[in-house]
């Protein structure tokens, strides 16, 4: 099986904090992996590393088998997107929040109205359009950032805690998103989670983290 990314003895500091520590990683192609453990393991800078918004202070990361530099690192961060616990709106629709990234591309207008639908169809917020984002409840609002994440169709989907503090017929909603995204558009996803019930169900490989390292991963 061919691999979309791989962390090679990656460490990451912080102000003499080691975030993560020698930490090796594969992450196969099309498959669902869930970073398992508690807060503080260091979940959260693995998906930063991965979605090329920190750089480790040791180590080599690839992505496509490439070994990813600083002068392509824009390019490839076209194909990886990341959905925070913590999620921010611009103050309109939901209609423009989800379009705002397809608009960034210079997608043709009727190419944004489909792929928009598309994502909200996905999620289960079929006309929500014109909602205002900031309105909606914090389980909506996790769903609206999926959808925004996902109208962008890119090769690696990132999640920090998707259903954190969210009620069970959200959580339930975003779990199902997860798996119909992999399993119909092919996308890799790579989630943080400390839900153990959580990631015995949803993906095909877990990595248990603490203390900044991965202890076992199947």
């Amino acid at each position: 099986m061919s691999h979309i990314c791989e962390l090679r003895n990656v460490t990451k500091i912080y102000d003499r904090v080691t975030a993560l520590d020698n930490v090796n990683l594969k992450i196969n192609d099309g498959e669902i992996l869930a970073l398992l453990g508690p807060n503080g393991s260091g979940k959260s800078t693995l998906l930063r590393i991965l979605a090329f918004l920190e750089k480790p202070s040791k180590g080599e990361v690839y992505f496509c088998g490439k070994k990813v530099m600083d002068r392509h690192m824009s390019q490839m961060r076209i194909n990886i997107t990341m959905v925070f616990q913590k999620t921010t709106f611009f103050n309109t629709t939901v209609y423009n929040n989800v379009a705002y990234g397809l608009k960034i591309r210079r997608m043709p207008k009727n190419k944004v109205d489909s792929e928009v639908n598309r994502a909200l169809r996905l999620v289960k917020l079929e006309g929500f359009e014109k909602r205002r984002a900031k309105k909606l409840s914090g389980g909506e609002q996790q769903r609206v950032a999926l959808a925004r994440a996902l109208a962008l169709n890119t090769r690696l989907l990132l999640l920090d805690e998707p259903t954190a503090d969210l009620d069970p017929k959200n959580a339930s909603i975003i779990e199902e998103v997860v798996a119909a995204a992999n399993h119909e558009l092919k996308t890799t996803i790579v989630m943080a989670t400390h839900n153990m019930f959580q990631a015995k169900n949803l993906p095909h490989r877990i990595a248990l983290m603490k203390d900044g390292k991965i202890s076992e991963v199947g």
